[in-house]
């Protein structure tokens, strides 16, 4: 059986993101983006009105890049090890997309009404992770006894904003650091259970 092909949009996204991460955001042409993924101008067009709605497409894969990793993030002994490796393998994804090509998904994100149109939290993730949080709770891991489900939302915007502070700072934070850092702070684990460097 013949691999699928991938569509165009899927080419010009992929392109883009090599070229991307070749250096400088503003420095890679359009025309360039079209050479590398194989299509005119006019298609790019058909698929993406402005540059920004690229960076749209490339925070989507992003995002649905790190969710095909999920089965990984329950590689871990402990259940607050399950909620880290989550955010992990998220974090991880955009450290390889570069501190430049997130800037710019994060400044293209801020013209959108709704700016978090695209997160990696969704409704059925929110629950799974939940789940985990509970029985970090019952297991005596988390010591932070707010409900499951307002630890999920409040975990999200809190590795949201540290992911933003990482962008709008050109990278010079340790992300991974201070996601664990923060982490560490919201959910007060027990001194055994504490996030260390991976």
């Amino acid at each position: 059986m013949k691999p699928e092909k991938k569509n165009t949009k899927e080419r010009i996204v992929e392109a883009a993101i090599r070229l991307f991460r070749g250096g400088p955001c503003e420095q890679v042409s359009l025309k360039e983006i079209c050479e590398e993924a194989g299509v005119t101008r006019n298609s790019f067009y058909y698929y993406f009105e402005a540059r920004s709605k690229l960076y749209d497409a490339i925070a989507e894969w992003c995002v649905s890049t790190a969710k095909s990793r999920t089965l990984q993030a329950l590689d871990s002994h402990t259940f607050y090890g399950q909620v880290w490796n989550f955010y992990r393998l998220y974090l991880e994804t955009q450290l390889s997309l570069g501190q430049d090509v997130m800037n710019h998904i994060a400044t293209a994100r801020t013209e959108h009404p709704r700016s978090d149109y695209s997160g990696y939290v969704d409704s059925e993730m929110a629950d799974a992770m939940a789940r985990l949080i509970r029985r970090a709770q019952e297991s005596g891991e988390i010591r932070n006894d707010q409900p499951p489900e307002r630890l999920v939302w409040t975990s999200y915007a809190l590795i949201r904003g540290v992911n933003i502070r990482w962008c709008f700072r050109w990278g010079e934070t340790d992300l991974l650091k201070e996601a664990r850092t923060s982490l560490n702070d919201l959910f007060l684990p027990g001194p055994e259970y504490r996030l260390e460097e991976d």
